[in-house]
C-alpha cells in the first residue's frame, strides 16, 4: 500500500472522527459542563436522535478509513519490528471494533432516550387530564381517565427503564474502548520509535513517537483516576482525542513527506 494512501487514509479518518464527535449535541459543551449526567444527556440525544444517529454512522466511517491507514502503516513497516508491530495492529482493531460497539449502543440509546421522553411527556399530559376529569365528578370519565393515565406510565417507566439500560450500557463500553484507545495510541509512537527514523527525521521521529507514548499512558493513568463516565472524566478522553488528532496529523504529513518507501 502507498504512502500517499496510507497518510490520506489516516489524515481523513481522523479529521472526520474528531470533527463529528464534537458536532454530537452537548459534546461541544463537554469543557464547560456536564454533559455525561443521565438526564442532560437523555435530552441531548432524545431531542436530536435523527442528528445523533447520522453522525454516529459518519463517525463509523471514518474508524473504518482511519483503520485502513493503519492496516496500510502495518505493510509499510515490512518485516521490520515484528515484535511490537503485531501488537500494534492487534490493539488499534481491537480499539476501533469496540469504538464500533459504542457506536452501535450510542445510535441505540438515541432512539431509545427519544422514546422515553414522548412517553414521559404522554404520561404527564394524561396525569394533568386525569386531575381536570376528577373535578367533573364524571365516574365514567374518571374511570376512562385513570386508565389511560395507568397504561401512560407504565409506558414511560418501561421506556425509561430501556433507556436507562442502554445509558450504562454506553458508558461501560466506551471505558473498556478507551483504555484500549490508549494503549493502542502508546503502541503507534512505540512503532515509530523502533522504526529507526525510516520515514521520519530523527527529530520528528522523537517528537511523534514519544508523543504518541507520553500521551497514551498519561490520559490511560488519568483515565483511570477519573472514569470516562464521570464530568472530569469525560472531559480528560475528549482532551485525549484532541492530542491524538493532532499527533496523527503531524504523523500523515511528514508520511506523505517522506520520500522513503
Amino acid at each position: 500500500m502507498s504512502k500517499l494512501i496510507t497518510a490520506s487514509s489516516l489524515l481523513l479518518g481522523s479529521i472526520i472522527i474528531i470533527i463529528f464527535n464534537f458536532l454530537i449535541p452537548g459534546n461541544i459543551d463537554v469543557f464547560t459542563k456536564n454533559i455525561t449526567e443521565v438526564n442532560i444527556m437523555t435530552e441531548n440525544f432524545g431531542s436530536n436522535s435523527d442528528l445523533v444517529q447520522y453522525y454516529l454512522a459518519i463517525i463509523a466511517l471514518g474508524l473504518v478509513i482511519f483503520i485502513y491507514g493503519i492496516l496500510g502503516f502495518y505493510k509499510n513497516v515490512s518485516n521490520r519490528e515484528n515484535n511490537i508491530k503485531y501488537f500494534f495492529v492487534v490493539m488499534n482493531i481491537s480499539a476501533v471494533i469496540l469504538f464500533l460497539s459504542v457506536i452501535s449502543v450510542g445510535t441505540a440509546f438515541a432512539g431509545a432516550a427519544q422514546l422515553n421522553m414522548q412517553a414521559y411527556g404522554m404520561a404527564q399530559a394524561a396525569t394533568q387530564v386525569s386531575a381536570q376529569v376528577s373535578q367533573s365528578g364524571d365516574q365514567a370519565a374518571m374511570f376512562e381517565a385513570a386508565q389511560r393515565e395507568s397504561v401512560a406510565t407504565i409506558n414511560s417507566i418501561i421506556a425509561g427503564s430501556s433507556s436507562a439500560s442502554l445509558y450504562t450500557l454506553f458508558w461501560g463500553l466506551l471505558s473498556v474502548a478507551g483504555y484500549v484507545f490508549y494503549i493502542a495510541t502508546a503502541s503507534i509512537g512505540a512503532l515509530i520509535i523502533r522504526s529507526g527514523n525510516h520515514y521520519l527525521s530523527k527529530l520528528m521521529n522523537n517528537i511523534i513517537g514519544f508523543g504518541f507514548i507520553i500521551s497514551g499512558t498519561l490520559f490511560l493513568i488519568l483515565n483511570i483516576i477519573w472514569k470516562v463516565n464521570t464530568e472530569w472524566g469525560y472531559r480528560i478522553f475528549s482532551t485525549s482525542q484532541i492530542v491524538w488528532f493532532i499527533l496523527i496529523v503531524i504523523l500523515s504529513i511528514n508520511l506523505l513527506r517522506s520520500t522513503k518507501k
